[in-house]
């Protein structure tokens, strides 16, 4: 699979969050032409060994699996790292310390402080010869991206703007319109999310954003967004009911 730091820098980027806790939900969704998945641990219910089987299935179908942390301390950012996932989404940054210290957790020394171990499956479970040279590459590779979804994190988005080492800043619209007791759509939810993302495109940083239908993604995309989510679960429930509409209109 091409890196998707590599793939960022040429084009714009598909995804869906994938919030059922399958190894087979995985595997069906990385068939559908994603660029790459984001397994959602922060809503969906989930434990390690799913985890794990999602990230292999993706990958079987040469599809980066992403895994939306449930918070953005050590243990969980070391665990998923180590299961062999290309990268991390970490919900809920405040603050540029906030952002440092995921940095700390994702990169190994001395860029970062996570732990070390060749045993795992990130480390090829031990069968590597250069073990300096895995170290160097996985920090090289490893994708990291952080959540900007409160008014804490827009009033402070300067300064985590200039932490290095944060490959993609995602606005998660409807908690960041919640945080600022807004409904969304709004027009000045609008008017705070392109700021937003001009923001971050003036520093020459990667904007990432959810969205609900196509049309919204192409705005964003003109804007300057490059990392589109949306979710299965909608497509799901709609192709659901038109059939049922559909069927039982006699």
């Amino acid at each position: 699979m091409e890196n998707l730091k590599k793939k960022l820098k040429k084009e714009t980027l598909f995804g869906t969050f994938v919030p059922f806790a399958l190894g087979d939900v995985a595997d069906y969704t990385s068939r559908l032409g994603f660029d790459f998945i984001i397994i959602d641990n922060e809503h969906g219910i989930m434990n390690q060994e799913t985890i794990f089987d999602m990230i292999r299935a993706a990958q079987c179908q040469r599809t980066p699996a992403i895994v939306r942390c449930t918070n953005s301390t050590p243990d969980m950012i070391h665990k998923v790292l180590d299961m062999g996932a290309e990268g991390i989404l970490v919900p809920v940054i405040n603050t540029a310390e906030d952002a440092r210290e995921v940095i700390k957790s994702a990169l190994y020394p001395p860029e970062g402080e996570r732990g070390i171990a060749y045993f795992t499956r990130a480390a090829s479970y031990g069968m590597i010869d250069d073990k300096a040279g895995f170290l160097k590459k996985a920090n090289e590779e490893v994708f990291i991206s952080i959540q900007l979804e409160t008014g804490a994190a827009i009033e402070n988005h300067d300064e985590i703007l200039e932490v290095e080492g944060i490959d993609m800043f995602f606005i998660g619209p409807n908690d960041l319109a919640a945080s600022l007791g807004l409904p969304n759509p709004h027009p000045e939810m609008t008017k705070i999310i392109k700021e937003t993302i001009q923001k971050i495109t003036a520093k020459e940083k990667t904007v990432g954003i959810f969205v609900t239908d196509d049309e919204t993604a192409k705005e964003y995309i003109k804007l300057g967004a490059k990392f589109i989510l949306t979710s299965i679960t909608q497509y799901m429930t709609k192709g659901v009911r038109e059939y049922l509409i559909k069927a039982k209109n006699n």
